[in-house]
């Protein structure tokens, strides 16, 4: 091969590199996206499309649905209602920062009366009551009440490990005005906000008959708080044990 055809081969070679890597360049920066757990594709040792593995977002297939034990309507005043729902969450590292929930009333004869939408967090492995206060229900009397987990946002894994609040002795007292006392402690180092506390009274066959709920805006560390849970009519049967579930939303933004 001539010189002068070896510098044309030379020169197009160079060209023909300089175009690849200008090629490469312009679909690197335009088209190309790496891995990701949002890009609707099953990658990067994912167990589901952009979920399980290594993104926060569980797949459907891993979750366990929380549980309903028990819900109950508990007249608070003349034509208002409590209702109370206690859930279960079985799964041991997955939460929700939103779910949707729903109660429904029904009367004597199964005839709706009215329904309440809220919304609430779920913990991993948490055993809690949803509490929604003063349901109106007109002159009607409900006899049955419903609830329900109308939606949820995504399932994450959470290893954000609950605050330590201790509860002790919760007293229940008798009377034309009912009440518990009770104390809570926060056995952490941190201060812990907006925990929401309910407590609920149970008979000697441990039905639930009575509940109420507050809110403790602060509680320093290592400190404790006393709550008064107050019903304006007496308990139905001598109460038996009282249950208190204090909450603390894992997801609410920290407050310096």
């Amino acid at each position: 091969m001539i010189w002068s055809t070896k510098r044309r081969v030379f020169f197009s070679l160079g060209a023909l590199a300089i175009i690849a890597t200008v090629g490469g360049i312009v679909y690197m920066s335009q088209y190309y996206r790496p891995p990701s757990c949002t890009d609707k594709t099953q990658n990067q040792g994912e167990e589901g499309v952009d979920c399980g593995g290594s993104c926060s977002v569980v797949c459907q297939d891993q979750i366990i649905q929380p549980a309903v034990s028990w819900v109950r309507a508990f007249e608070s005043g003349k034509g208002v209602y409590n209702a109370v729902a206690y859930i279960e969450n079985p799964n041991a590292n997955f939460g929700v920062k939103e779910a949707v929930y729903r109660f429904k009333l029904y009367d004597e004869n199964n005839v709706y009366i009215t329904e309440r939408v809220g919304k609430t967090y779920i913990r991993p492995n948490e055993q809690f009551a949803v509490f929604e206060p003063r349901i109106s229900v007109g002159e009607r009397i409900p006899k049955r009440a419903f609830f329900d987990f109308v939606s949820y946002s995504d399932w994450i894994k959470i290893n954000d490990p609950k605050p330590d609040i201790a509860v002790e002795a919760p007293t229940p007292r008798s009377g034309s005005n009912a009440r518990v006392d009770v104390s809570i402690r926060n056995k952490n180092n941190i201060d812990v906000r907006n925990i929401n506390v309910v407590a609920i009274v149970y008979d000697n066959q441990d039905n639930a008959m009575a509940a109420s709920a507050s809110v403790v805006d602060i509680l320093k560390a290592d400190s404790a708080s006393n709550l008064v849970f107050t019903w304006s009519t007496p308990f139905i049967y001598p109460p038996a044990r009282v249950e208190v579930l204090p909450r603390v939303d894992p997801f609410a933004e920290p407050v310096s």
